[in-house]
């Protein structure tokens, strides 16, 4: 068995490119214990075999290579030790950063293949529903511009990993007292469901009580919301029932998921009582 290898002999040991090597060499991060002066060939050690398995380990836990370079300069136990530590705790950090992506696509696929079956648009129902708890700035948005400021500064506020798009977060209230006034498109201001309060400061979160809500599907844009409400407020006295607090417009379908204007889905969501 032979002690000096040459490059391709010595990467096919641990699975790497000889171009890995090579760059490793120019870094001076791992250097051959003889280049040939007459035709450039580098040759390596069987002894370097353990260093070369140490990066390629340090490089799966995801350290840079000035990391690596630290973690070889005057090697001893606590220093190793504290160094994988460090990169321990980045790694469980990591995979819960990644366990919650997983749970919010999830449930992004979920609600998008449920709600795409939804056939009764127009049609009202009679939902129980549990208390919930929304963050807004109570800012009245009156055109796209507003709409795509207010939306982005609720994201802002949110400290969560995934992403908002394709979900059923996003919404619009309008306020009973405008309702009454037959103001449908007055004071009306975006709101997000919120997941999780950390960070996010307190004076923004309203809870949206538990209830009965008279529920309407509609595919348009939220700006249609007119027609919409005015036949769920004709509904809603004729079943005795009067409105109680302010309307929520959910979105349940949008842009971020489709160019295409028919699909887009909204939920309409008036509190009621009995009389």
């Amino acid at each position: 068995m032979k002690d000096k290898l040459s490059i391709g002999e010595f990467a096919k040991l641990r699975n790497i490119t000889t171009e890995t090597l090579r760059h490793y060499d120019r870094i001076g991060l791992l250097k051959p214990i003889k280049i040939d002066p007459k035709t450039g060939y580098r040759y390596y050690s069987i002894l370097q075999y353990e260093e070369l398995g140490t990066i390629k380990e340090l490089r799966q836990l995801g350290m840079s290579i000035d990391e690596i370079k630290k973690y070889f300069n005057n090697r001893n136990l606590k220093q190793s030790v504290n160094i994988l530590e460090d990169k321990h705790n980045e790694l469980k950090k990591k995979i819960k950063e990644l366990q919650q992506l997983e749970e919010s696509i999830s449930e992004k696929i979920k609600h998008l293949q449920d709600i795409s079956k939804v056939s009764d648009l127009e049609g009202i129902f009679i939902k129980e529903i549990k208390e919930r708890e929304i963050i807004t700035f109570d800012k009245s948005i009156k055109n796209e511009i507003d709409l795509s400021y207010a939306c982005l500064q609720l994201e802002n506020e949110l400290k969560e990993i995934a992403p908002i798009v394709a979900s059923n977060r996003y919404g619009a209230i309008i306020k009973q007292k405008d309702i009454g006034l037959n103001k449908y498109l007055e004071s009306v201001v975006m709101f997000l469901f919120i997941k999780d309060k950390d960070n996010i400061d307190e004076n923004h979160i309203i809870k949206i009580p538990k209830g009965t809500y008279a529920c309407m599907y509609y595919k348009g844009s939220i700006w249609d919301r007119e027609v919409h409400l005015k036949k769920m407020i004709e509904y809603i006295g004729e079943k005795a029932y009067r409105v109680c607090g302010d309307i929520l417009q959910i979105v349940q379908i949008d842009i971020s998921v489709t160019d295409k204007k028919e699909e887009e889905l909204f939920e309409i969501q008036i509190p009621i009582k009995k009389y």
